[in-house]
């Protein structure tokens, strides 16, 4: 189902659609409606709920924050301390302490990735290059 709507744009704007338009051979509207849907920043909705709130914050960021955001990588300690975690529990059933520190690390590296992604789609957005992963930081 579609919905009107009535917006009034600047003439140079306006005039940019309409020529787009007449170049693809598509109706305003169509490429209106192109534009809109290309522009929004995607919903939270797409990320798992339970990661919502820690993404959410994302959407307030500047560039230069975002920027920093896609960056971050995760503590080399914490990372040591996943992985012989992973480890001990291939060879025998962990603690309750050790399984809850366990998925304690899983859950802070899962919203660690989903910032990443979100903040890079955000910039891409805002129309920035994203650097190719073999060029942002990792873990020492």
């Amino acid at each position: 189902m579609a919905q009107a709507i009535t917006i009034t744009l600047p003439d140079n704007l306006y005039d940019k659609l309409k020529r787009t338009a007449a170049l693809v051979d598509e109706p305003l509207e169509a490429i209106v409606t192109q534009s809109l849907s290309q522009s929004l920043a995607p919903l939270l909705d797409d990320i798992p709920a339970e990661y919502q709130a820690d993404v959410y914050p994302l959407l307030r960021m500047n560039s230069a924050e975002l920027q920093a955001e896609i960056r971050r990588v995760f503590p080399a300690e914490g990372w040591l301390e996943y992985e012989t975690l992973l480890e001990q529990k291939k060879d025998h059933t962990l603690t309750a302490p050790e399984q809850i520190r366990l998925d304690a690390l899983r859950r802070e590296a899962d919203v660690l990735m989903f910032r990443k992604g979100y903040a890079a789609v955000l910039l891409k957005r805002r129309g920035y290059q994203i650097p190719p992963p073999v060029d942002l930081p990792r873990i020492p």
